[in-house]
């Protein structure tokens, strides 16, 4: 039986990140420390989407931790934005966000000034470690083509396109302009001449009965280079004048 694929395209839809002070416990650090800590969280994660694009429908197909980073430091430390950048830079490197990329330097920034925010809210007082977490994450969308699903639509919409006219090509035309051809896979194909190449092609599948055209056999090529077996476009053209893939037209 002919073996199918999907073809795919990747689409990097963008990096993401949100700050904020998530909801934890009050941590409580001995011995004490002079001044007010704050810890800072770095996550990233990749989420993995299938966009099926003949009935347009996205699904999420993974979800992937892809690492997390905390550090503690005095609070003071944001005051001082080299210092503040020196720290934060060193954590954001460890993730694949490039440091000369927009995002890197937004995320620093906003870590910045979130951190020095929430230090002054009332809920905080009296807290020793503020908690800051970064969240970053990247969709990734693989767009899918379902080559099985586009082989029935194909056939569907010519089957259609037949019965309604029912013009078969005529007879002169299809065997002056229906090509044979010899079937090799690509292997052998790297060794063949160059003078006999335009007659040889690789194994493919019959679109017509859905069978392999196999190895070593000889096989039927329209004029628009699509291949079928010689028994199934010849009986095909009797119906029918145009090609079952791309409605290449051949005279009636």
């Amino acid at each position: 039986m002919a073996s199918y694929s999907s073809s795919f395209s990747h689409q990097r839809d963008g990096l993401y990140h949100d700050v904020y002070q998530p909801r934890t416990r009050s941590k409580r650090l001995y011995p004490i420390p002079q001044c007010v800590q704050i810890e800072v969280t770095i996550s990233f994660n990749l989420i993995t989407r299938h966009h099926r694009c003949l009935t347009d429908r996205l699904v999420t197909v993974s979800d992937t931790h892809f690492r997390q980073e905390s550090r503690r430091f005095d609070l003071q430390v944001l005051r001082n934005q080299d210092q503040a950048y020196q720290i934060l830079g060193a954590m954001l490197r460890r993730f694949p966000i490039g440091p000369t990329s927009l995002t890197f330097d937004v995320v620093i920034d906003k870590i910045i000034r979130h951190g020095l925010r929430i230090s002054k809210w009332g809920s905080n007082m009296g807290r020793q470690v503020l908690p800051v977490r970064a969240k970053l994450w990247e969709i990734v969308t693989r767009h899918l083509v379902d080559d099985r699903a586009l082989l029935r639509r194909a056939l569907a919409e010519s089957a259609l396109l037949t019965n309604n006219t029912m013009v078969p090509a005529n007879e002169t035309s299809v065997k002056k302009m229906l090509k044979r051809v010899r079937v090799e896979d690509r292997d052998q194909r790297q060794d063949v001449q160059q003078s006999t190449k335009k007659r040889r092609v690789e194994a493919e599948s019959c679109t017509i009965c859905l069978e392999e055209i196999k190895v070593g056999s000889s096989a039927s090529q329209m004029p628009c280079s699509h291949m079928f077996h010689s028994g199934c476009i010849e009986k095909w053209l009797k119906q029918s004048h145009y090609c079952p893939l791309c409605r290449f037209e051949l005279p009636t």
